[in-house]
């Protein structure tokens, strides 16, 4: 046999005596912690090394107490001292030897409110000077000996706090509820360690210091965090919603939404915050999430800066100045009528002593009839589709002729004071108005229409089935005027040679020859007629022209001749005898 076969025998007994043991002490373990069977109590646990009371602590029946664990053991207990709390030398041991409140504060005197001067708040169980309530007096598994862990303990009496709330507050959530409250008592309401915004500004110093916080949510004394926050169930800020009865418990002037016929809809919703986010740090009175036209873009995204041309008060963000942002009786949460608040800046539109027109303000349904609110100032085909809105009967003409103005959309270029006193409200008299595009051909002798501005009696302002504007066919408009040289004219050569008929041969506007011709008359007769041979009749000189045999408007006579034969000739020749020759009159 080898000397190491030798060794392991007599080591084998020491090991195996080991074994036994540690089987043993699990076996034990296991029957100490186990639950007893379904129905039946669970076998109080027993401790290895329970302290042993004195013996004269044992003669009277007070034994070992029960312990669940000695994580935490009270020092008297712990050193057997049952006397320290009990009456040994009673008729019953297990009695204190005075009140709870008594002999705890014996020794935690120090830790405990003073009786002679105490506290506002204490804390109920402390008043009651039921200690037991909240702490195990001999040994617990919790500090300070609490019968369970913080949070469990408060929920016991709290329980619409702590463990029964979605979103806890971050240190109730770790059981320390000891680190905003006093658990014996304070002077501060809810038993707080500091009054509640310099607690809360322990952690929110943003939302607390005045030198960041400029609302006044954040620097109102009597204004407590808990108004509105639930310091046991604060929703992130991304996922608070305050509703209006939050805010009322304050703002007790907030009208009832059904009291507007128009109410702010997130106002009707109770969603305050959808508007007012800025709660301890917002920019303006208001205290909205942002300026006000900010605020305002977050659903009205085509009002502010998405127009090119802001309104004055919408360019500085102050939309407040013409809404009310809870609701109105008006259309579109106006503080006013329309008209009530356009006037309050623009004076001379509603002044009846300058405002003539037939636009002015108090004719018309409202000011946005015409104007945005929001980007006032139109040009071009948007304010030209704006008039047609009302004025249905200017359209532009598929044929004939249309005003370039009315073309580009560009109303204004005419119709300057939609206001103004003019009743067509053109921007001076029409003359005026047509000379700084047209060129009339300012001659000496003037068409009368002409002379007393009068365009519109030839011409319409927008468009027209003929050309050049005009109000109808040009010997149809001439002939209304010119009835005697009208009636003749339709029966004329020239009513069928002359493509432009009245215009070939005469200005409209003006000119320096009589009758508004074009040129001097046998000039202007040649200017066509220049190949025909007049023999030996004289047609310059002494007064003769083409015009003093012929009517350029027609007769009934050929060649448009103004007499028949020889009936045109002795108006000029007269014959003394048959055998004499031939003598002119003149």
């Amino acid at each position: 046999m080898t000397l190491h076969s030798q060794r392991w025998r007599r080591l084998l007994p020491i090991a195996a005596l080991t074994a036994l043991l540690i089987l043993a002490i699990l076996v034990l373990n296991s029957c100490r912690r186990d639950s007893g069977p379904e129905g039946t109590p669970t076998p109080t646990p027993t401790p290895f090394f329970t302290p042993t009371p004195p013996a004269d602590a044992i003669a009277a029946g007070l034994g070992p107490a029960p312990l669940d664990s000695l994580d935490y053991v009270h020092p008297p207990f712990g050193d057997g001292a049952c006397g320290a709390c009990h009456d040994l030398s009673g008729s019953d041991p297990k009695q204190l030897w005075g009140t709870q409140d008594a002999v705890c504060r014996d020794c935690h005197w120090q830790d405990l409110p003073d009786p002679e001067s105490p506290v506002s708040h204490p804390h109920q169980p402390f008043a009651r000077g039921d200690c037991t309530s909240c702490h195990n007096p001999h040994a617990s598994a919790y500090p300070a000996l609490m019968v369970t862990n913080v949070n469990d303990a408060c929920n016991e009496c709290h329980k619409d706090l702590g463990g029964e709330i979605d979103q806890p507050h971050p240190d109730l959530a770790a059981g320390e509820c000891n680190l905003c409250h006093v658990s014996h008592g304070s002077d501060n309401a809810a038993i707080l360690r500091q009054p509640q915004q310099k607690l809360c500004g322990t952690c929110h110093t943003d939302q607390t210091d005045p030198s960041i916080s400029f609302a006044s949510h954040a620097q109102d004394e009597n204004i407590q965090c808990s108004l509105c926050h639930d310091p046991h169930d604060p929703h992130p800020p991304s996922e608070m919603t305050l509703d209006r009865e939050a805010c009322e418990q304050c703002h007790t002037d907030l009208p009832e939404p059904d009291s507007f016929s128009h109410p702010h809809q997130p106002f009707a919703e109770g969603k305050c915050s959808d508007c007012h986010g800025g709660f301890h740090q917002g920019p303006d009175a208001p205290l909205l999430a942002e300026t006000q036209a900010a605020s305002c873009n977050e659903c009205h995204q085509d009002h502010g800066q998405m127009v090119s041309q802001p309104h004055p008060s919408l360019a500085v963000g102050e939309c407040l100045l013409c809404h009310d942002g809870h609701g109105s009786n008006n259309a579109n949460l106006l503080v006013q009528s329309e008209d009530a608040i356009c006037k309050t800046c623009h004076t001379e539109q509603f002044d009846t002593q300058h405002t003539f027109a037939n636009h002015s303000a108090d004719k018309l349904p409202s000011c946005t009839s015409c104007h945005s609110p929001h980007e006032p100032k139109t040009s071009g085909t948007q304010l030209a589709e704006t008039c047609v809105e009302c004025h249905s009967d200017i359209v532009l003409a598929s044929s004939g002729s249309t005003h370039e103005p009315v073309a580009a959309g560009d109303c204004a270029q005419c119709h300057t004071e939609f206001h103004g006193k003019s009743r067509t409200t053109l921007a001076a008299v029409a003359s005026n108005i047509c000379t700084d595009c047209h060129d009339l051909q300012q001659g000496a002798i003037k068409h009368q229409p002409v002379a007393s501005g009068d365009c519109t009696s030839c011409h319409v302002s927008h468009s027209s089935s003929h050309p050049d504007l005009l109000q109808t066919s040009a010997r149809q408009l001439c002939g209304e005027c010119h009835s005697g040289q009208a009636a003749t004219f339709a029966n004329s050569k020239h009513s069928t040679q002359l493509r432009e008929q009245c215009a070939a041969c005469h200005n409209a506007h003006s000119g320096n020859i009589d009758g508004l011709l074009k040129n001097r008359t046998n000039a202007l007769c040649e200017s066509c007629h220049s190949g025909l041979p007049h023999g030996f009749h004289p047609v310059i000189g002494e007064g003769l022209s083409c015009v003093s045999c012929h009517s350029p408007h027609g007769t009934q006579h050929d060649f448009d001749l103004r007499a028949a034969g020889d009936a045109l000739c002795i108006e000029c020749h007269s014959f003394q005898a048959p055998s004499s020759p031939p003598t002119a009159r003149r």
